[in-house]
């Protein structure tokens, strides 16, 4: 396919290239030629992650051809390559217009992984090994392959404005993505899966309309079906010879929406605003009865093995605004925003053993509503002030924190009285408030537990816990900017960010997150010189405590089996029973440089550009009681907590031969460098077993080793007409 859309597009190209000989005038563009040299070592795939990492010869054109009867427009880039584009429109102006375009867009993950299974790219993976003769040397497995994504993106359009002034657009769009991403899988061991990526989404949008002043008004339509050709991904089972397991895969759904939206202009320099849409997304899923975990078979009693989906959408929203006097503006708005999920609750009983369980799916939803005022005043001396304030009501269908509610207060002001310099400063406070309920873990029908022990935990841990993103929290945010120009040729920007939240009621979970951020900015023009920099620097910390808890194998009474009373109780704290705390810190430094010089006017000009970015990470873990067996406060701290540092260096030397033809010429160098304690050593065999019996995970190299220096060379030719 690709290579019939270049052919179609040069061939597109080549009559356009005719057509615009033809015409005596009202034809521009370019024509520009690239070839790249590209040197990698290390990680080739993260180094090119949206792009393009082979060296090659590429091309880009633009052409617009402009007359009385209408216009022709058509561009092109990276030709050839698996990052190209083409765009070609054409119409009347004030009559229609007429559009169509094709995308490529990569992301790659990794190159060369590798998995003992075969059938790799599809949605059936085998293998000979099972528990009792696992293949540990990865250098003896027998696929290899990438993880990457590609997506092929095209469609068209058309816009009429003949009947002015009602309008309407129309529109469809197809995008396809193949390739191989990464699934984890338990199979009695934990296993990564190559799981293949093969979707389908066709879109088709529609609006309507009138607009001319004083009114505006408009609806529109979307229509979107996405289909996956895999809905299960079957591998061979570890634990027992010839039985296929499975992980079920994105299930095919449509979706669809209505939006109604409108504008009136009124008196006193106000606007009214509205906004309506409602969606909806479904799908249907054949629900698998019989099917083997662990090599084991199992069977669930559904309820219903037909599973349908569907979630509904309502939206809508007013704003005024209105500028009434010189010294006053002002914005009244109010939104909601309801979500409702109408999917089906399947109950499931599973037999383990002389154990059945049920379960059913928990169905969430939420409305959300809000309303705030926002005022302008200029005052005397260069001085606006703008305070303003917003409440946000948020009701959830889940168990803990059903409710919140959100004052938020703010203040911004900014000074302009001088010529050469700006100052503004901004204040930010939000007090959420939540409703708590004691956390039921259910089975369906009856707010019974899936096991007494698990509903016995939740009684004595839950009125502790408060799960951050819904929690009561106090947040304060600060920040302050000034801009100086001292001359025309000097401009200099500094900026700093303090935010702070608390979680008031918090005593196991999130207690209290921060940030400090502080930038500046230069940029100074002598001659034909010019000088920029930046200094950017991040320190965000995050502050939690936790409670390990665990029960004796089936206890009699669950709630006499918990060891402390209490999660803040220290007394009765042993290797299984403990409280700790975790803090991590992040803390960033970016900087950067360049110089731009014209070395002969409108011939020769250069350019030099240096940024270096850097992060440091540490998380501090501490044991309230002391550490349970074999560790210390100071062993369990993490001093490379996602700590990378990037490199980079670009020259470029800009030749203009002629007014129509220009080279450039283009070196980059890259360095990059990642640590963390997760991927640090990376293995493809990892035992995890605590034993003198080895309990092993199998893993495939996503995301491996991420290091990489790289070298690109490229040089351009420009042809402008």
């Amino acid at each position: 396919m690709k290579r019939k859309l270049v052919l179609s597009g040069s061939a597109l190209l080549s009559l356009l290239c005719v057509a615009g000989v033809q015409a005596e005038e009202g034809v521009s563009g370019h024509i520009e030629a690239t070839g790249k040299s590209i040197d990698v070592n290390g990680n080739k795939a993260k180094f090119s992650e949206y792009g393009d990492p082979d060296s090659g010869i590429t091309g880009g054109v633009e052409m617009k051809y402009n007359a009385e009867s209408g216009y022709l427009n058509f561009n092109a880039n990276e030709i050839a390559r698996d990052t190209q584009n083409f765009k070609i429109e054409a119409g009347q102006y004030e009559k229609f217009k007429l559009d169509a375009y094709y995308n490529e867009i990569q992301h790659n993950n990794t190159f060369d992984a590798k998995s003992f299974y075969t059938g790799v790219g599809t949605n059936r993976l085998t293998t000979t090994a099972t528990s009792a003769s696992l293949p540990t040397n990865a250098a003896t497995w027998p696929s290899v392959f990438d993880y990457a994504v590609s997506r092929d993106q095209y469609g068209a359009g058309i816009k009429l404005n003949m009947m002015k002034p009602f309008f309407a657009d129309f529109s469809v769009s197809r995008e396809d993505r193949t390739g191989i991403k990464a699934a984890g899988v338990y199979s009695g061991i934990s296993i990564e899966l190559p799981e293949p990526v093969d979707y389908e989404t066709n879109t088709f949008k529609a609006e309507v309309g009138y607009g001319e002043d004083p009114f505006f008004v408009s609806l529109s339509y979307l229509q979107s079906s996405f289909d996956n050709a895999n809905q299960y991904l079957y591998f061979t089972s570890l634990a027992a010879a010839n039985t296929s397991e499975f992980l079920t895969l994105p299930p095919n759904n449509d979706y669809s929406k209505f939006a109604l939206k409108g504008r009136v202009k009124l008196p006193m320099s106000s606007t009214l605003a509205a906004n309506l849409s409602k969606s909806k997304a479904e799908s249907d899923f054949n629900l698998a009865s019989a099917y083997n975990t662990n090599g084991a078979a199992r069977t669930n009693i559904l309820s219903d093995n037909i599973f349908n989906g569907q979630v509904d959408t309502l939206s809508y929203g007013v704003i005024l605004t209105s500028n009434p006097l010189d010294f006053l503006d002002a914005k009244l708005h109010y939104s909601g925003y309801e979500k409702k999920n109408k999917s089906d609750e399947i109950i499931s009983s599973v037999t383990s053993g002389t154990t059945t369980t049920a379960f059913d799916n928990h169905l969430f939803d939420y409305d959300k509503k809000s309303y705030g005022v926002e005022a302008g005043f200029k005052l005397p001396g260069h001085v606006k002030l703008t305070p303003s304030f917003k409440h946000v009501n948020v009701e959830r269908n889940r168990g803990d924190l059903p409710e919140t509610d959100d004052d938020i207060y703010g203040l911004t002001a900014r000074w302009t009285g001088l010529e050469k310099l700006a100052l503004s400063a901004g204040y930010e406070r939000m007090n959420r408030d939540s409703d708590w309920q004691q956390l039921i873990l259910g089975a369906p029908a009856a707010a019974t537990a899936t096991s007494p022990s698990g509903q016995a935990t939740a009684n004595v841990l839950e009125p502790y816990i408060r799960r951050f993103d819904a929690a009561p929290q106090d947040k304060d945010t600060f920040k302050v900017g000034l801009d100086i120009f001292p001359t025309d040729n000097l401009n200099i920007s500094l900026g700093y960010k303090h935010k702070k939240s608390d979680y008031t009621d918090t005593v196991l979970g999130l207690r209290e997150e921060k940030s400090n951020t502080f930038d500046v900015a230069a940029d100074y023009t002598v001659g034909n010189v010019t000088l920029a920099g930046y200094f950017s620097y991040d320190k965000t910390e995050h502050f939690q405590d936790q409670r390990r808890i665990q029960y004796a194998a089936a206890p009699a009474t669950p709630a006499t089996n918990i060891l402390l009373a209490s999660p803040i109780d220290t007394l009765d704290a042993n290797d299984n029973n403990y409280n700790w705390t975790a803090n991590t810190e992040s803390v960033t430094y970016d900087y950067g440089a360049s110089v731009a010089v014209t070395l002969v006017p409108n011939m020769w000009r250069v350019k030099a550009q240096f940024d270096h970015v850097k992060s440091n990470g540490f998380a501090d873990y501490n044991y309230s009681e002391g550490a349970p067996t074999g560790y210390t406060n100071d062993t369990v701290d993490s001093g490379n907590w996602d700590d990378y540092t990037k490199d980079s260096l670009q020259l470029k030397l800009i030749y203009e031969v002629t007014h129509n033809l220009t080279l450039t010429g283009v070196y980059a160098y890259e360095d990059y460098e990642y640590n963390d304690q997760f991927s640090d050593g990376y293995r493809y065999v990892v035992n995890t077993s605590t034993t003198a019996t080895p309990t092993y995970s199998y893993l495939t190299g996503a995301g491996m080793d991420p290091n990489y220096t790289a070298n690109v060379f490229f040089l351009s030719a420009k042809y402008k007409f």
